[in-house]
């Protein structure tokens, strides 16, 4: 189990996470695929089995598969771009986190800062 960390350690990580997600690009969701096509052409190498090679970038929309084409002069930007959305969406995730976190320890600090007060309070007063 790891130790407890107090409310400014994680506010500073999450706050590095922050300026991470500013940081982001073009992003995109989906994933990429490589998939094999047939042209129609009987001629065609596709015909005897040999498919050409073709991207297609999907997605879920309302519990449905969706495609797009994507032109072989982008796949290497579309590539990039679903990257990019993966890694914000784990930053996003991780900033979450530990906002999370920062709400649990928030109760344990406020009541040790009010036990440190009254201990001050009592030191000061028999003084």
């Amino acid at each position: 189990m790891s130790p407890k960390l107090s409310i400014g350690v994680l506010e500073t990580r999450r706050d590095a996470k922050l300026r991470q997600l500013a940081e982001a690009g073009p992003m995109i969701q989906g994933s990429l695929t490589r998939i094999g096509v047939t042209c129609g052409n009987p001629n065609c190498k596709c015909a005897r089995g040999e498919k050409h090679v073709s991207h297609i970038l999907t997605k879920k929309v309302r519990g449905r598969s969706k495609s797009l084409y994507v032109p072989v002069d982008m796949v290497e930007t579309v590539s990039k771009w679903v990257e990019e959305h993966r890694r914000v969406k784990r930053l996003l995730k991780e900033v979450s986190e530990l906002n999370e976190k920062i709400i649990r320890a928030h109760v344990p600090t406020k009541r040790a800062k009010a036990k440190n007060r009254a201990v001050a309070e009592r030191v000061q007063s028999r003084s």
